[in-house]
């Protein structure tokens, strides 16, 4: 601008003057108004500097001070500990932890993530009735490694490593009466993911049992509970993606948990915990009490190189499904994941992994189902010859025509079996993986929540309720896949049953997918792909089989086999049960009838 000026003008100075002027009155006030004693500084140790990656150690005044003044003119303040994974902020009242954030991760609507934020008590009850939160402590020493806290008789260090979301907490001093301290622990776990109901399902206390060694979770599956555990190792507070976990050095003799669901109304709350738990170590006198806190991510691999069990709370289901999930659907995962690879392509990878080592039980169903087609045309003519009133003769028709031909009319269900621990394994793996959270592929921003391409605000009656507000893509062409292929696989199926039976059952196949389309919206993307792409490579494959197959040539192998003599038909293990079975009915038959 040409006109712009260079200088100050009238008005700046008069500003100036005024500024001045209220700052040297200010100053005036506070001397005249200051206490006769100043406050004395904690005396502090003089410290290097240090670089980013190394521990920072920090102390700030309570931006309200004054509530926690008393009448010995105690003024608490509150530090900060954090390493290159945590942020951890004290209060010298207690020792008591203000605020815990999770570095490098943020809540679903892009806020720092953090699990401790005034919202939890922690308190340790010594013999005698000595609480910790009511002590006053001062700033004893500090190091680049932690603080250490002292009111003159009771001391307390938190210790933290240069990585890693695990701190060490220790408690020494001298207490006033003989027995067993108690922790008091209680914290409102707030809303850190988009699926709220989800994340009410999959919050709740995990724990080692002592006596055993097995991990167990608190049931309720998302609602209100109240139990005694028992003797435990540690207690964690699982939410849906991260977890606190009180690891006392001697473990807890008895231990009380409540958990308290979120409502409605507030749907930033997810749950309410609460436990009273009983240290197992008797204290007289002089004592230490060492515990270590974890709080972040559920990791599997970050919890398993603890070595405590910390990666059972993530819960792939019991039995063979927990195994399946943690001892291949995990390894191959993270091996995948190690090549750098988007996690779209890894989910199609798995899938094209998991179908392939299936692939010869595949081909030898769609035999089997072959089988069963070409015969088809018999069966019908032994269901018209017997009908309905001879169900006896019919069945032992029916068996010498397997028999004679050599099939087995269950293979056909040999994979679905076998893929079912699978299916379930896959079902408890994707809801569970934090590695998914906030990875994004086509119209998914988020692969471990619904993939919402279309949703709205209003509550519609029935559909609000059982549907949701949204409409998850991939469970709609998860659904759509199930039906095509539920389709091909009754064309490839011979009916050994009634029609009425038939039309029954095709009715069940096809509602099936629709009830699951309900129930799947509101789970993670991650999962609905999955299954889509499953049923996308199962129809390819059995579409290939097909092609290759020739009905014709079966149905002469068959005439073959059935032409062969007695003595060179071998028997497979299905028909000699079927056969002992036939037997075993034939002989209760025969003495009810005497």
């Amino acid at each position: 601008m040409e006109n712009q000026n260079k200088g100050l003008d009238k008005n700046q100075i008069i500003g100036f003057v005024l500024i001045a002027a209220i700052m040297g009155v200010f100053g005036w006030w506070q001397s005249i108004n200051a206490p006769d004693e100043p406050i004395v500084p904690v005396v502090e140790e003089s410290q290097e500097s240090v670089s980013e990656s190394e521990l920072v150690v920090q102390e700030k005044l309570a931006i309200d001070s004054t509530a926690d003044e008393n009448s010995n003119g105690f003024l608490s303040e509150e530090f900060i500990v954090e390493n290159n994974d945590l942020k951890l902020t004290f209060s010298t009242k207690g020792a008591r932890m203000v605020s815990a954030q999770v570095k490098d991760y943020q809540t679903y609507d892009s806020l720092p993530l953090y699990l401790v934020n005034e919202n939890q008590t922690m308190d340790l009850i010594l013999p005698g009735a000595e609480s910790l939160n009511q002590k006053e402590f001062v700033i004893d020493s500090r190091t680049s490694s932690g603080v250490v806290l002292s009111d003159g008789a009771t001391k307390v260090r938190i210790t933290l490593p240069e990585n890693g979301f695990d701190f060490s907490w220790v408690v020494s001093g001298r207490a006033a009466a003989s027995g067993k301290p108690e922790l008091f622990w209680e914290r409102t776990a707030k809303r850190t993911e988009k699926g709220i109901s989800n994340e009410r399902i999959y919050s709740t206390y995990s724990y080692k049992v002592s006596e055993d060694g097995d991990i167990e979770n608190m049931s309720g599956r998302g609602g209100d509970d109240s139990e005694a555990l028992g003797a435990v190792d540690w207690l964690a507070q699982k939410q849906h993606f991260f977890s606190f976990i009180a690891h006392p050095e001697a473990g807890f003799s008895e231990v009380q948990a409540a958990t308290v669901n979120g409502g409605d109304e507030d749907e930033s709350i997810v749950k309410k915990f609460s436990s009273t738990a009983t240290l197992n170590a008797t204290v007289d006198g002089s004592y230490t009490l060492p515990f270590t806190f974890y709080i972040g991510p559920n990791h599997y691999q970050t919890l398993k190189d603890y070595d405590q069990g910390y990666e059972k709370v993530i819960n792939f289901g019991w039995g063979i499904f927990g195994w399946i999930g943690r001892g291949v659907v995990v390894p191959i995962f993270n091996w995948l994941e190690g090549y750098g690879l988007g996690y779209g392509l890894i989910i199609l990878i798995m899938v094209l992994i998991i179908k392939g080592a299936m692939s010869p039980l595949t081909f030898a169903s769609y035999r089997s189902m072959a089988k069963m087609r070409v015969l088809k045309p018999q069966l019908d003519e032994m269901n018209k010859k017997f009908g309905e009133k001879d169900a006896v003769a019919k069945q032992q028709a029916q068996m010498a025509l397997y028999k004679e031909a050599g099939v087995n009319p269950l293979g056909g269900c040999i994979p679905v079996i076998v893929q079912m621990p699978i299916l379930i394994a896959m079902f408890r793996f994707f809801p569970a993986s934090i590695e998914l959270r906030g990875e994004s592929f086509l119209w998914a921003t988020d692969l471990s929540t619904y993939d919402a391409l279309i949703s709205w605000d209003q509550h519609i009656p029935l559909i609000s309720t059982f549907y949701g507000n949204h409409i998850s893509i991939f469970t709609l062409l998860m659904t759509a896949s199930t039906i095509l292929y539920t389709r091909m696989n009754q064309q490839m199926t011979a009916g050994t049953g009634s029609s009425e039976q038939m039309k029954q059952m095709q009715i069940i196949m096809y509602v099936m997918p629709l009830m699951f389309m309900f129930v799947l919206n509101s789970y993670p993307a991650g999962l609905t792909y999955y299954y889509f792409l499953s049923n996308i490579v199962t129809f390819s494959m059995q579409w290939g089989i097909r092609k290759s197959v020739n009905d014709e040539a079966i149905l002469a192998k068959i005439e073959a086999k059935k032409a062969q003599p007695k003595s060179e038909k071998k028997k497979s293990k299905f028909q000699a049960r079927l056969e002992e079975m036939q037997r075993q009915q034939n002989l209760n038959r025969s003495q009810r009838r005497k």
